[in-house]
């Protein structure tokens, strides 16, 4: 009778350390995202202030812009494919050190911003100036940039005339040469 009692003891501290482990992971996994999410907070609340401003109007960082230009690039295609938005994922994961998810976040803020902003061309010509005109863009991050569009361009096989137009703006504009 000692014996079951002891037993059952036992199991029942093991019971309560086991259960105050598991809630301690519990914890910590909470205590990650809420981090992750306070890193992202300021470009977040920033969005949202924005969200009721118009379109391009709001646009004040060049990796929106940089990727509103392939978003662009990958849609004079057609309609968004798996195969485009893994391109322009990797672009921004490759380019800017986001993360997966903010890069995600960061295509879907960007066609957000494009829906009522007009044709691809205008789009095109008004984020190749703000690129331009932003301190700290010297040719290599033009140069980046051609790249990335016509990584993005490449993504469904050989561009099609329409993104061939879209790369001559950003090039002519800059003044890249091919």
């Amino acid at each position: 009778m000692h014996i079951i009692g002891i037993l059952i003891g036992i199991i029942g501290f093991v019971a309560v350390w086991y259960w105050r482990l598991k809630m301690l992971g519990d914890v910590a996994k909470d205590g990650r995202k809420v981090a992750e999410s306070v890193v992202n907070l300021p470009r977040r609340m920033m969005f949202k202030h924005r969200s009721g401003k118009g379109g391009l109007d709001v646009v004040d960082d060049p990796r929106e812009a940089a990727t509103i230009l392939m978003l662009e690039v990958a849609m004079a295609r057609g309609p968004l494919t798996e195969n485009q938005q893994a391109a322009i994922r990797g672009e921004i994961m490759h380019h800017f050190d986001f993360t997966e998810r903010d890069a995600d976040e960061l295509i879907a803020q960007a066609g957000w911003l494009t829906r009522d902003a007009g044709t691809n061309h205008a789009i095109m010509t008004r984020m190749t100036d703000f690129i331009q005109n932003t301190s700290g863009m010297g040719p290599k991050q033009i140069v980046d940039m051609d790249s990335m569009l016509v990584a993005v361009s490449e993504a469904e096989g050989e561009p099609l005339e329409a993104q061939l137009d879209l790369l001559t703006i950003f090039r002519g504009k800059t003044g890249l040469r091919v």
